[in-house]
This record gives structure tokens, sequence and C-alpha cells, in this order.
């Protein structure tokens, strides 16, 4: 492959990754407030008919209002079926679009990571053209064309990720539009999923409920004795680390205390979700893991609770939390807060413990 063919390949390659994630935003945003004008009008018919229904209980007696108010009573719940579905809509409406939104900016980073890489390539080769122009040739095709290799496996693996989350929404309305819906269940955020007792509310963080495969992997090594890196808790108590990396983590989570709760949240000092602050504390301590909570069971597994370090992470099929040590988690509740360690998180299922460290 020449030169100018390893850089068209690239080009197309790149260009093929940006349409697959390519979505209506706007469509999707006058969907979502499609929905709320629904729901308000059904809210409202629903006020009406209860007026109207104990005016007439008020006003009248006998057989025939006992059915009009019956008609009357059947109509109201009818209404707030209907809006719980239209609700239930709205929320995955709403879901959708941040997963959309998250896979797209992933995507956009990887193809930035790829001109960047790309452009220290020719630099560097540049430098050694002149002194061996076909050596130099044959250099900057092969490390273009792995470039090119790195780059594919990334956007598909992003891919799978938003196809998953996707899937999983797609799977929670349909099993919700099965159900007989009597109340006004679901939002216009997604539901929360943060089940401690007397805290904060918490939420699923961007990877949603629904089942999740257990992935195979290495058995975390537990580290030799007198090693690990000393981190502070607030309690005072000093806890070790396994390593640099887990220790930075656990320090920008904690650092994270008190932030609100938000949806799709990764804004660290403004709002965060469960996977958002895992994600961003790691990407502090210059680890890059996956963006949702079901995704983040990278590294190495945990094969027990008392095996567990600082900077592991609890993994549920929607939420997702770091040790600190002592027993204690850290988690984007509402706000960001230290609890002691679970495994269960509002009927979520759960997949493990897991070592992003290896």
């Amino acid at each position: 492959m020449t030169e100018h063919g390893a850089l068209h390949v690239l080009a197309r390659n790149a260009n093929e990754a940006t349409l697959k994630i390519r979505h209506n935003a706007s469509g999707l945003t006058d969907a979502s407030q499609g929905h709320r004008q629904t729901q308000l009008a059904l809210s409202n018919a629903g006020g009406t008919a209860q007026t109207q229904r104990a005016y007439l209980a008020d006003n009248s007696g006998g057989a025939t209002t006992d059915r009009a108010t019956g008609a009357s009573a059947n109509l109201e719940k009818s209404l707030e079926q209907v809006k719980g579905q239209s609700q239930e809509i709205q929320s995955a409406v709403e879901k959708t679009t941040e997963a959309l939104k998250i896979a797209e900016t992933t995507n956009q980073q990887k193809l930035d990571e790829f001109v960047r890489e790309a452009t220290q390539i020719m630099s560097a080769i540049q430098s050694v053209k002149q002194a061996d122009p076909a050596g130099a040739r044959q250099m900057l095709v092969d490390r273009l064309t792995e470039l090119g290799r790195r780059l594919d496996i990334d956007v598909a693996a992003n891919l799978r990720q938003a196809d998953g989350v996707l899937t999983q929404i797609a799977s929670s309305l349909s099993a919700g539009g099965r159900q007989s819906t009597t109340t006004s269940s679901a939002g216009s955020a997604p539901p929360r999923s943060f089940n401690r007792g007397g805290g904060g509310r918490g939420g699923g963080g961007g990877g949603g409920g629904g089942r999740a495969s257990k992935p195979r992997l290495p058995v975390a090594i537990p580290p030799q004795p007198g090693t690990g890196v000393d981190v502070n808790l607030p309690d005072g108590s000093t806890v070790k680390a396994p390593n640099e990396t887990a220790a930075k983590a656990v320090r920008a989570a904690i650092s994270q205390l008190g932030v609100p709760y938000v949806w799709g949240g990764t804004a660290r000092g403004q709002g965060l979700d469960c996977s958002g602050l895992t994600m961003t504390s790691y990407g502090e301590a210059g680890l890059t893991i996956p963006r949702t909570a079901a995704t983040q069971t990278v590294g190495a597994e945990v094969p027990s609770q008392d095996q567990l370090l600082p900077g592991d992470l609890v993994v549920w099929s929607g939420h997702v939390a770091m040790v600190v040590g002592n027993g204690q988690m850290i988690e984007a509740g509402d706000p960001v807060q230290i609890g002691p360690i679970r495994t269960t998180n509002a009927g979520q299922q759960f997949i493990g413990f897991y070592r992003p460290t290896g």
C-alpha cells in the first residue's frame, strides 16, 4: 500500500465511524418535549374528570349516579395508565439521547486522538525522509496502518457499548409496555436506583438496569505484604491502595464528596452520575475506563469482598461504586457520599468486584 493509499483508507474509516453514530439530536429533543406536553394534557384531563366525578356524587344519587361516577373513576384510571406509559417513553427517549451523545463524544475523542497521533507520526518521519525516502515512506505506511487498526478497534468497541445501552433501554421499555401501569412511576429523568438506607438518592449512572453478562477476566493478584500506597480518608484513618493509580483515583473520588447527582454527568465539582464519578476519577489518575456502569468491569476480578482494596469497583448492571477502604465505598448518590460496601442495589443485577489496575 502506498503512503497516499494508507491516508485514503484512514480518512474513509474515520468518516464511516462518524456516520455510524450520527443522530438527530433536535428530533429526539422534540419527541421528549412532545411527551411532556402529552403528560400535561393527561394530567389536566384527569383533574377535570376527578372534579366532575366529585361534583356528580355531591349533587345527585341513585344507581345512575353510581354508574356515572364508576365510569368516571375508570376514565381517571385509564388516563393515569396512559400518562405512566407516556412518561416511560419520554424517559427512554431521554436516556437514548444521552447514550447517543456519550457515544458520539467518545467517537470524536478517538478521532481527535487519531489526528494528533497521525500528525506526530508524519512529523517524526519527515525528519528522516531525506536520508532514506523509501524507508521513511514504508515506515509511515506501516505506522499509519497500525494507527488505523487501533482506531477501528476502539470505534467498534464504542459502537458495541452504545448498542448494548440502547438495547437495554429498548428491552426495559418493552417490558414496561407489557405491564399494567396504575401510577406515575417514571419521571422526566431516568429512574433512581440507589437504595442505601437513610441516605440520599442515587442514579443508575449511564447504565440503566436490566441484565449484564459477567466478563471473563484474570483474578486480581493480592499485593505483596508491606507494599501499597497510603490514602488518607475523610474520617482521619489511613488505608493502603494497591498502587499509585488506584490511590490517585480514590483521592480524586473523595474530592467530589457533596457534588450533586446529575444523570449522564461527568462535570467534576458540578454534577456526576455513578459511572461519571468513577470514570473521571480514574481519568484524573491517568487511566481511561469505559463510560457506563455495566462496562466498567475491567482489569481483574476480585473474587471476594474481604479481598477488596481502595480503588476497586463494585459493579451492578446499572450502578457502580468505588471502594475507599475500611469496608466503605464512595458513590454518586445525591450527593456523592461514602457508605458501607454492599452488593444490593434496588433490584439490579450485581455483577462483581473489579480492580481496573489489574
